[in-house]
């Protein structure tokens, strides 16, 4: 038996760590000892509470996530290198894939790249987090598409499916989350529809459904499941051709909570100011939730990058009106709040943005001059 510590650097994040929880089922059947620990948090995280550590382990696997974690991650390896100097320590994740010769440089080690296949097969320990209502699963890896601003390509670089999904499910949890990249292309679709109803969850498939493969028969066959909400993206414009009718079929089919992701910020030669708020703009007149997604580069790890097509005070007013007038950032449908808030048009919006920007901006040095006559 050996004396395993999961590990999950320092940052925030909005679900607890997939990868680990399907170590702890690995290292528990092999019988081991298994310890969780959330770096930075004393408080309730989905129901976990960090306990004292013991004096030695023999591996710590540490997770990582976006590349702009980088400084955390860091950070917490160079920690237990320095408390835990006899231990293997083992690294991976979405950002250990991405910028492994960093990691390498930094620390020495050798990060894992990709998915750990042993832990891949096992379902997730919820143990770990009994406050998690919900059950987080994938029916397939990869994609069909090669979308240059995505990272899919390179942690799944190829497509499969996952035959035995549902053992995943946690019989106690209330709904199923699926982080499938591209669900509808899976040769399984009519099967984990099938399984879908039998299992009678309320589910949800965050990563979004491709717009380009959604037809009347699909429409017809997930109107008999729990699908709730549904969600499309609109990136590019070789989605443009789609979305609207995807939207028109959803809707046909009884589908009232219809979300689209839509990217802006990228490197595309596409992805201006411009071209954001017509998407906006289309999406809000079809009456449908809008959730704009920044992008930040695959392989950077700074936290504010720019396009060189986007006005930084543009991009910094839009975020600030997302985070102070939308809840979690979603356009809602109301027609006459999109145009007092966006504008009637692209030169109204980059007015309106710019405008929250300074007000903002404006604020906070009158925030921090109060702060310090306050002090005096």
């Amino acid at each position: 038996m050996k004396d395993v510590l999961l590990v999950e650097p320092r940052y925030n994040n909005l679900y607890p760590p997939l990868g680990l929880m399907r170590i702890s089922t690995w290292r528990k059947r092999l019988g081991d000892h298994v310890d969780f620990h959330k770096e930075g948090f004393t408080t309730d995280y989905f129901g976990h509470k960090n306990t004292k550590l013991r004096k030695k382990y023999d591996i710590i696997y540490i997770t990582s996530l976006f590349t702009f974690h980088y400084p955390h991650v860091i950070e917490c390896i160079k920690n237990y290198q320095i408390h835990y100097p006899d231990a293997k320590i083992k690294v991976g994740g979405v950002m250990a894939t991405l910028l492994s010769d960093m990691i390498k440089k930094d620390t020495g080690i050798t990060s894992h790249k990709g998915l750990l296949k042993k832990a891949e097969k096992c379902p997730p320990d919820y143990s770990l987090f009994p406050k998690l209502t919900y059950s987080i699963s994938l029916t397939s890896r990869g994609c069909i598409r090669r979308c240059n601003y995505c990272v899919v390509p390179i942690i799944e670089p190829s497509f499969f499916t996952r035959e035995y999904w549902e053992r995943d499910i946690n019989p106690k949890s209330e709904r199923i989350v699926f982080w499938d990249n591209n669900w509808l292309c899976s040769p399984n679709f009519h099967k984990d529809v099938e399984k879908l109803k039998r299992i009678g969850k309320p589910y949800d498939f965050n990563q979004g459904l491709d717009c380009r493969l959604f037809d009347e028969e699909k429409a017809k066959l997930l109107s008999q499941t729990k699908l709730d909400p549904l969600r499309f993206a609109y990136d590019s414009p070789a989605q443009a051709p789609y979305i609207e009718k995807a939207i028109h079929i959803a809707e046909k089919h009884g589908f009232s909570d219809i979300r689209v992701y839509v990217l802006y910020n990228s490197k595309s030669k596409y992805d201006t100011q411009e071209y954001f708020y017509r998407r906006i703009n289309k999406l809000n007149q079809l009456k449908v939730v809008t959730y704009p997604m920044k992008y930040k580069p695959i392989d950077s790890t700074a936290p504010n990058w720019v396009s060189t097509r986007w006005n930084p005070e543009v991009l910094r007013g839009l975020k600030i009106v997302l985070r102070f007038f939308y809840k979690n950032g979603l356009i809602k449908k109301n027609r006459k709040i999109f145009s007092k808030m966006f504008g009637r048009d692209a030169k109204q919006f980059k007015r309106k943005m710019i405008m929250a920007n300074r007000r903002d901006r404006a604020m906070d040095i009158e925030r921090q001059s109060k702060k310090r006559s306050g002090a005096k």
